[in-house]
């Protein structure tokens, strides 16, 4: 909801499936149905967003392709402004993401993405991703976080619904996660929001 998810849509549709085509000499269509596959088996799951399980899932590096690709790395539109506003407002950023520590930092060099944010957690590194409800205790109390008194922010509507259930009443879901639209969700959640910048 920060950063546009074109790169991420890329990332999986294209650069993952040409990885493992190039590596494993196998055809550019196969490469996409496995990895649309292995997808569907891994989603809701810590190792679906575990770079490391699909490297040695296919015996590749998914880091480099990633690496040479990071201009195409963006701040959804607005994203930057509202995080600088958000930081004049003295308000405390917590950048909580299931991101691969690894594909963070690729992202991190790409766009200034920590410099507004106080604190920050892969879920790849805890070992437990936001969509389980044993998450949210674990970063509440190791961030020192009150959910009574928080807003949290997220495109994926399930972990929306985590974040309520867990007691962050101002959960948002961002019904526009990509810059060219290729993705929209309805806004079925009740706070929902196309972009961070409707929170001003």
């Amino acid at each position: 909801m920060i950063l546009d998810q074109v790169f991420d849509n890329f990332y999986w549709s294209e650069l993952v499936p040409r990885e493992i085509s190039k590596i494993n000499s196998v055809p550019l269509d196969k490469s996409r149905e496995q990895v649309a596959l292995m997808g569907r088996d891994l989603a809701g799951t810590l190792p679906w967003y575990e770079i490391d399980h699909w490297e040695q899932k296919f015996c590749i590096d998914l880091i480099e392709p990633a690496r040479q690709n990071s201009s195409r790395i963006k701040f959804l539109p607005t994203a930057q402004e509202s995080l600088k506003k958000l930081n004049a407002l003295n308000k405390k950023i917590i950048f909580l993401t299931n991101c691969d520590a690894r594909l963070l930092k690729i992202k991190s060099d790409a766009v200034p993405l920590m410099q507004y944010c106080s604190a920050f957690q892969s879920s790849t590194d805890l070992g437990i991703i936001k969509e389980n409800k044993n998450y949210w205790p674990i970063v509440f109390n190791k961030f020192k976080i009150d959910p009574a008194s928080s807003l949290f922010i997220d495109d994926n509507k399930q972990i929306v619904a985590a974040a309520d259930r867990a007691g962050i009443k101002s959960s948002f879901h961002v019904t526009e996660p990509t810059s060219d639209m290729s993705v929209t969700y309805k806004q079925e959640w009740k706070n929902s929001l196309r972009t961070i910048e409707d929170l001003f």
